[in-house]
């Protein structure tokens, strides 16, 4: 048995501070004036602290329930602070074993099978070609769920389902015509889920899977997985990794969060090229066959897929998740983009380059985390793009919105660019920038195909 879904990454790199964004990417120096996210949201009439400001923006002054139980209890007479409530809280609440089988239902494993030819021979000799069958094994999330139907969409890693040396499909070379996937506590059974691929980005090492009419889940405890804001990740934050090492079927394992968002370079799935991906780290054991499994929270939500890890040489406790927000709207994407037949992502294209102005650690004293604040620059703009005369070079960027949706407050550069594959044809984005010391409200409009940039 071949075991493919090994190590994509033998390396990482330094968060950036900088990239080229003309599609989705991210750059250059440039003049900006010195106004912060946090400034523009005083000027809006925000009257609290930076770290109150920017907790309130990232999801991170702790979860609902949390809070109205601390709003009850300070009614009944506590006199504590919130950081006090959340520590007593957190004393009661370490047992995070319901949070994680509620993930484990949320779960599958993943095994995709390839015929791979080999040819032997030649000169002076008849070339021979045999054939061989290989596995790759992995794990994914369900994504969405129709019990009834017995329907549903499962996110894995493009790399669990590829094989670069295989004869490959009709439709997809080189991706698996034979994908079997199995629920928590039936990869010892005859009850294999039988699915196919809908779709994926090789840059973004995402694939989606497709079930139809399947009587095991119709029978089964199957859940949706239940996404986190990965933009309010921690570091120290418990996290668990459920995926199937080494084939032996799904199983947990914990750690913490050690970097809440850096870049590394990885190979793509045909080892063409390299991409910087965005990643948060973790020391939660990463083993082959964790690939495409879930990153979830004590809570059970998902905050990641596991993709990588480091093999280097005296390098321990390297493992990496692409975040739930980027992931999941790139498998949104390829799910909205399915009857097209491109079978990938459209990401739209600003035609920007962004860098990182300003960037520091804010203290949020409520809950005792910290959290990073970039100011994100424009520091070119193409001739021609979709941002061309709307946008300017210096522009800080505040905020971006489309409609039917609430703003999108920027804090860091990266997620300028999952904003962006959120993005359809047809749609308007509002910016709200700081020029020149003013706010400054302006849109770009996305109507045409050229204005997106394929990935698959």
């Amino acid at each position: 048995m071949k075991k493919k879904t090994t190590v994509i990454v033998s390396l990482f790199t330094a968060i950036l501070v900088a990239g080229t964004a003309s599609a989705c990417s991210f750059g250059n120096p440039a003049v900006y004036d010195d106004t912060s996210p946090y400034e523009i949201a005083t000027e809006q009439g925000f009257d609290g602290t930076e770290s109150s400001w920017l907790a309130s923006v990232s999801g991170g002054a702790g979860s609902t329930a949390v809070r109205e139980a601390y709003d009850a209890a300070k009614e009944e007479g506590y006199e504590g602070s919130f950081l006090d409530f959340l520590q007593l809280y957190l004393t009661l609440t370490t047992d995070d074993s319901v949070g994680l089988n509620r993930a484990l239902t949320s779960a599958v494993s993943v095994w995709a099978q390839f015929t791979e030819l080999t040819t032997t021979g030649g000169g002076y000799m008849r070339p021979t070609t045999t054939t061989s069958e290989v596995t790759s094994m992995g794990a994914g999330v369900i994504y969405s769920l129709d019990k009834e139907a017995g329907n549903a969409l499962v996110v894995t890693n493009y790399h669990v389902i590829y094989d670069k040396a295989s004869v490959g499909t009709e439709t997809v070379a080189h991706v698996s015509d034979k994908i079997s996937l199995y629920l928590y506590g039936g990869e010892h059974s005859a009850r294999a889920i039988s699915a196919t691929f809908l779709g994926g980005a090789m840059d973004f090492d995402i694939a989606v899977l497709k079930v139809e009419g399947s009587a095991v889940l119709k029978d089964s405890s199957a859940t949706a997985v239940v996404g986190a804001n990965s933009d309010a990740v921690t570091v120290g934050e418990r996290v668990y990794a459920v995926g199937n090492p080494e084939g032996e079927g799904l199983s947990a394992v914990g750690g913490i969060v050690s970097v809440d968002a850096e870049y590394i370079t990885i190979s793509t799935s045909d080892e063409s090229r390299t991409v910087s991906l965005l990643e948060i780290r973790t020391d939660a054991p990463v083993n082959h066959g964790n690939s495409g499994g879930g990153l979830f929270n004590a809570d059970g939500e998902l905050l990641g897929i596991v993709n990588a890890r480091t093999e280097e040489t005296g390098v321990d406790a390297f493992g990496y998740a692409i975040p739930a927000n980027l992931a999941l709207s790139v498998a949104q994407n390829i799910i909205d983009n399915a009857d097209s037949g491109a079978r990938g992502a459209f990401c739209a294209t600003l035609g920007i380059t962004t860098t990182v102005t300003d960037s520091k650690s804010v203290y949020h004293e409520e809950n005792g985390k910290v959290y990073v604040e970039e100011t994100v620059g424009i520091s070119a703009v193409s001739a021609g793009s979709p941002a061309h005369g709307n946008l300017q070079s210096g522009d800080i960027i505040y905020s971006v919105e489309v409609e039917g949706k609430a703003p999108l407050i920027i804090t860091r550069q990266h997620q300028l660019r999952t904003f962006m594959m959120g993005v359809r044809k047809g749609q308007s984005v509002r910016f709200v920038v700081s020029r020149n010391g003013e706010q400054v409200t302006e849109y770009v409009e996305f109507d045409d195909n050229s204005d997106f940039t394929l990935y698959n």
